[in-house]
């Protein structure tokens, strides 16, 4: 975390003393420089003392030589102070901006770095950058137990569609539920394959449906998913896509399931490879094989219940490749995925001792459907963290900074996200559990600014206030925002597409974007409307 402090009378390697540490100083421990705060508690990442820049490990270690921080490079001296401006480094020439990142360099070759939207530097596409421009962006904007209250009042919040899994009745009529599922309307304007979905592949699900193995007095089960996977409006394994020559896009899933999620399974299909669920944020199908079921209600609460935890705080985590285990080999774990962790040192698990590496309890299903948990080993190495992050500014830029690039995929199809479901794995890093869509999410108890009843100038009005972090909205998309610069607002976002963004282009053609970028609001709709024109809500999470 980047953390300014102060420092009366110690100037690094002149002056600082090795031995005890005392808060808001040095320390030398062996042959490796340590900073430990007012508690007494060793730092890690970015520091500022006396007017410089230090940047310290994982493990606290003062870093020297070239580190690379949030997809930028920066050089720092001996003495572990950070170097701006122009350098001479072992008879080489670079270029640094005032904020310490590279900008010129042999080598660097602009000319292959990878493009980006109007309006943009590369140092834009930074989470320092923001960063830096940011009043407090160490506060802790909510503590860990302020989070878990907010939690619970957006799931009882009416209009955010939020399930409280453990108060779901019990029983239900699997009859009536199944023939209510198995009546839908067949969707129009889907091709499969090229082709338009015929209405007998349509009938075949409801049929799948219809002749579910159900009773009028069922009792629900209790799972957790085993891999990252989708819910979907119905059950069916190919893409319903909304263009002939678009197979990477799925009208009708519903949502991204990360592993160890809890779920209720109501009923399954008649060929046993679907089960209906519902999670706390979502309802709809889901493949039976992408999920276990435990024995009882007591043994599914019991699960949850972690005295230490580990966060996935990476994009994407995968596990070691193996062949002893086929279950976990390279398994897929993507942010916010949250899993048990385990205190056994020099343990033997899959064939590997456990040195260097998180021990955690993995989900697992039995050859029978039924659920188990497995011990693995999830390398030091990985983009995790022990508990939650603390919610600050700069954390959640930083967490949505490690996502850019990335696809954007409807529902959360081809392993990705879409706009809400990107938002939502940000903020679950910090242990809020925030609801799946852009209109359930503006019903949330926390402060929401309509902007959409503003004049343009009102909107400029209200974005100069906001915080970076807060969720911008119009209909049908959300962003988060960065900041202002040079009178334009930008944004990083999951878009699936836009018109040419270019100012004083007239084109309508729509530019089939899907990825995580930043931009600015004078990005177009296809309706010819800026984003800042068709801006409807911005949404606090901490007030």
């Amino acid at each position: 975390m980047r953390k300014e402090i102060g420092m009366l009378g110690i100037i690094l390697c002149m002056g600082m003393t090795a031995g005890t540490a005392y808060a808001g100083t040095w320390s030398l421990e062996g042959n490796e420089w340590y900073y430990f705060d007012e508690q007494g508690e060793k730092e890690t990442g970015w520091v500022k003392d006396q007017g410089k820049w230090y940047y310290l490990d994982v493990h606290g270690v003062m870093q020297t030589g070239w580190v690379e921080s949030n997809g930028a490079w920066y050089y720092f001296n001996d003495d572990g102070s950070m170097v701006s401006g122009d350098q001479t480094i072992r008879g080489v020439d670079y270029s640094f901006s005032k904020h310490g990142w590279l900008i010129e360099g042999p080598g660097m070759d602009m000319e292959y770095s990878p493009s980006m939207a109007p309006n943009m530097t590369w140092q834009m596409c930074t989470a320092d950058y923001w960063i830096d421009r940011m009043n407090k962006p160490n506060e802790v904007l909510l503590t860990e137990d302020e989070i878990q209250d907010l939690n619970q009042k957006i799931l009882k919040k009416s209009g955010t569609n939020m399930y409280d899994l453990a108060k779901i009745a019990p029983t239900f009529n699997g009859v009536k539920m199944a023939a209510n599922n198995a009546n839908f309307k067949s969707p129009t304007g889907l091709y499969l394959d090229g082709k338009a979905v015929p209405e007998e592949y349509y009938e075949a699900i409801r049929n799948n449906i219809r002749n579910a193995n159900v009773s009028e007095t069922m009792e629900i089960q209790y799972a957790f998913s085993v891999n990252r996977t989708e819910m979907k409006a119905y059950p069916y394994e190919e893409f319903l896509s909304d263009s002939k020559t678009d197979v990477e896009w799925d009208n009708l899933v519903s949502a991204a399931i990360r592993v160890n999620e809890p779920l209720v399974v109501y009923f399954y299909t008649a060929d046993g490879k679907y089960a209906l669920a519902k999670n706390s944020v979502c309802s709809g199908w889901v493949p039976t094989k992408d999920i276990a079921v435990c024995a009882s209600k007591a043994e599914w609460e019991d699960a949850q219940k972690m005295e230490q935890f580990l966060v996935v705080t990476g994009e994407k985590v995968y596990l070691e490749a193996g062949t002893a285990y086929p279950e976990v080999s390279e398994k897929c774990l993507p942010m916010g995925t949250v899993l048990e962790l385990v205190s056994e040192k020099d343990a033997l698990l899959m064939n590997r001792i456990s040195w260097n590496n998180y021990v955690v309890k993995m989900p697992h299903r039995n050859e029978d459907g039924s659920f188990s948990q497995r011990k693995v080993l999830i390398p030091a190495n990985r983009d995790v963290n022990v508990g939650y992050l603390k919610m600050t500014r700069a954390e959640i830029v930083r967490q949505a900074f490690k996502c850019l690039g990335n696809r954007y995929g409807w529902g959360g199809m081809l392993n990705s996200q879409d706009c809400s479901g990107y938002i939502r794995d940000v903020y679950r890093c910090f242990g809020l559990d925030i609801p799946r869509n852009t209109t359930w999410q503006a019903a949330m108890p926390v402060q929401v600014t309509n902007l959409g009843a503003m004049t343009d100038i009102e909107k400029k009005q209200a974005l100069n206030r906001m915080e970076p972090g807060t969720i911008l909205q119009f209909p049908g998309h959300e962003m988060l925002y960065l900041g202002e610069k040079d009178g334009r607002y930008y944004t990083i976002n999951d878009i699936s597409s836009m018109v040419s963004p270019v100012e004083g282009e007239t084109g309508t053609e729509v530019l089939r974007i899907r990825s995580v970028i930043v931009n600015d609001l004078s990005t177009r709709r296809k309706n010819g409307k800026q984003w800042l024109q068709q801006l409807s809500n911005g949404i606090l999470i901490w007030e």
